[in-house]
C-alpha cells in the first residue's frame, strides 16, 4: 500500500463511481479498478460495495476513507508548510451550498489571496445535504450549514438570515398581493430538493404545522431546474431570494406567512487535518465577505444574522 492507493481510494468514494474517479484521475478504468482490489486484498477487508449505479463505501471503507483522506491531506501540508513555516499556509476544504456558492465562493477566493496567499482553497458546492452529508464523513474543514432556528453549536459562527418565498404562480388561484399564506399551498404542485436537504425538511415541517399535505411533485437537487420548472408554470418551488437570481423578472415571488426564515452558520469539523491558523483566517474571511456581500447589496434577500466574528 502506498500514497497513490490512498489518493486513488478517495478519489473513487467522492466520485461514487470507478468510471468518474478514472476521468478525473487520467487513469484507466481497469487498472483503477485493479488498484481497489490490490488495496482491499492486502487490508484483507471489502472496503467497497460495487453495484450497476457506482460505488458506496462499506462500513470498513467509510472508516478507512476518513483515516486516508485526513493522511493524504496531513502529508500535503507537511509538504506545503515547510517551503515556508512563517506564513499561514495550508489546504483548506470549505463546503458551500449551491444557493449561497453562487455569490460567496469566488469573492471568498478573491479574498483568501488577498490576505493569505500561502493558503490553497478546496471548494465544493453542491446541494445543501449532501454537503453536510461530506462534512460529517470528515471531507472538509469548514462548511456553510442552514439551519432553521437561530441557535447554533459550539463550533458554529452566525452568517446571515434568508425568509422564503413561493416562486412561481400558483394555478387556478393566484394570490392577490406579493404575499401567500402556507395554508394556501394545499393541493399546489411543488419541486423541492430531495429528503436530504435542509431546506426541504424545513418546508415540509412548515406545512404541517399548518395542517396542509404538500404535493411535491419532483425531487430536483437543482436549484436552476426548479426556477425552470417555476418559468414555465408546470409547479411552484420555495426558495430564497438569493437563489433567484437569473429567473425571469416578472416571476411571480411571494412572501410566505407566517414567515419562514433560515439560517446560515459557517461549521468548523472537529478534527480537522488543515492547519488550524489557516482554517481560521477562512472562517474569518467567510464572515467578512458575507458581511460585505450583503452591505453592498450584491447578495439579495439576507441580512446579517448575530454577531459573527
Amino acid at each position: 500500500m502506498d500514497i497513490l492507493h490512498l489518493r486513488y481510494l478517495i478519489a473513487v468514494v467522492d466520485a461514487g463511481s470507478l468510471s468518474q474517479a478514472a476521468v478525473q484521475l487520467r487513469v484507466s478504468q481497469p487498472a483503477l479498478s485493479q488498484r481497489m482490489t490490490q488495496l482491499e486484498r492486502e487490508l484483507g477487508v471489502r472496503l467497497l460495495d460495487r453495484g450497476p449505479r457506482g460505488v458506496r463505501p462499506t462500513r470498513a471503507g467509510l472508516a478507512f476513507y476518513r483515516d486516508a483522506h485526513r493522511l493524504v491531506r496531513q502529508l500535503d501540508h507537511l509538504a506545503a508548510s515547510a517551503a515556508d513555516r512563517q506564513e499561514v499556509r495550508g489546504l483548506v476544504a470549505v463546503g458551500i451550498p449551491s444557493g449561497a456558492a453562487v455569490h460567496l465562493a469566488a469573492p471568498l477566493l478573491s479574498w483568501t489571496r488577498e490576505h493569505c496567499p500561502g493558503v490553497r482553497l478546496e471548494l465544493f458546492e453542491s446541494m445543501s445535504g449532501y454537503v453536510e452529508e461530506l462534512f460529517g464523513q470528515g471531507r472538509m474543514d469548514l462548511a456553510v450549514v442552514y439551519l432553521d432556528r437561530p441557535g447554533t453549536g459550539a463550533d458554529d459562527v452566525p452568517l446571515y438570515a434568508e425568509d422564503l418565498y413561493l416562486v412561481g404562480e400558483p394555478p387556478e388561484r393566484p394570490p392577490a398581493d406579493d404575499r401567500i399564506a402556507l395554508r394556501d399551498l394545499d393541493g399546489v404542485p411543488i419541486v423541492a430538493p430531495g429528503t436530504r436537504s435542509s431546506l426541504r425538511a424545513l418546508i415540509e415541517r412548515a406545512l404541517r404545522e399548518q395542517r396542509v399535505t404538500p404535493d411535491v411533485v419532483a425531487d430536483v437537487e437543482s436549484l436552476g431546474t426548479m426556477v425552470q420548472v417555476a418559468e414555465r408554470g408546470e409547479a411552484c418551488a420555495i426558495l430564497p431570494l438569493s437563489s433567484t437570481g437569473a429567473a425571469d423578472p416578472g416571476l411571480p415571488k411571494r412572501l410566505l406567512e407566517p414567515r419562514l426564515t433560515r439560517h446560515a452558520v459557517v461549521r468548523t469539523a472537529p478534527g480537522t487535518a488543515a492547519p488550524r491558523d489557516a482554517v481560521e483566517v477562512v472562517r474569518r474571511g467567510i464572515v467578512a465577505v458575507t458581511r460585505e456581500l450583503a452591505g453592498d447589496g450584491r447578495w439579495p434577500g439576507i441580512r446579517p444574522d448575530g454577531e459573527a466574528t
